[in-house]
């Protein structure tokens, strides 16, 4: 894949006419790529890039040709699983990569080879879990359904109201070396479930009414130094 075409995942059957079990490529002019097809056999929920490697996380057990239990390393030429299998004992709803580290969100326990609860950092060579736990929590059936890396950070975003080590409501700032939790503390009154990085902002979505302390509905820009959001939004 170049940077000029897109993978596209989710739970359908076809794309432009074409049969594609819940993941395509789509070419720079639309169409969709004939010859890349990894016939996931559920749902794929999160995708993630890294140079020639495409990574995929959902409800699946079957992708690219092989066993993989709701995560798989892609290959971005053919379509086909790679040897990395972190192997998820539950779903995968959110992916970022990051150099030599992939991280990965969801609703799982287990990944890895190792406990994680929910967020987990994956040595992208071997698949095989990192020291990194940020273990969040705090509610029934916890779920990181988002996250961004931005240098020395990862963000996440959720169902939890514990995590790094402190208390977080559903939105936080993670030591990407400790997986600690930092200072900033945006405190939603709702699920986040989408967090995009540009620069030095933040940009959050999900079920919330209030964040940073300022009524946004929905939606949310911060500056990464403060944990305020800034006058952008719906409510001025």
């Amino acid at each position: 894949m170049s940077p000029t075409v897109q993978a596209a995942g989710g739970l359908f059957t076809q794309v432009g006419g074409v049969a594609r079990n819940s993941l395509a490529h789509i070419l720079a002019d639309g169409s969709v790529d004939l010859s890349w097809n990894p016939n996931a056999n559920n749902s794929v929920r999160a995708l993630a890039v890294s140079g020639t490697t495409v990574y995929a996380g959902g409800y699946f057990t079957s992708i690219g040709g092989q066993a993989r239990n709701k995560i798989a390393a892609l290959d971005a030429a053919t379509g086909n699983a790679t040897a990395w299998n972190p192997n998820a004992n539950e779903s995968v709803f959110a992916l970022a990569a990051a150099g030599t580290t992939v991280y990965a969100g969801g609703f799982f326990t287990s990944i890895g080879g190792q406990t994680r609860n929910r967020i987990a950092a994956l040595d992208a060579a071997t698949g095989n879990a990192t020291a990194w736990n940020p273990n969040a929590g705090g509610v029934s059936y916890p779920t990181v359904y988002a996250l961004a890396v931005s240098g020395t950070t990862v963000y996440a975003g959720g169902f939890f109201t514990s995590i790094g080590g402190q208390t977080r409501n559903y939105i936080a700032a993670l030591d990407a070396a400790t997986g600690n939790a930092t200072a900033w503390n945006p405190n939603a009154d709702g699920m986040v479930l989408a967090l995009a990085v540009s620069g030095s902002t933040v940009y959050a979505g999900g079920y919330f009414t209030s964040i940073g302390g300022q009524l946004r509905p929905y939606f949310a820009q911060f500056d990464t130094p403060r944990s305020r959001v800034t006058h952008w939004g719906l409510y001025e």
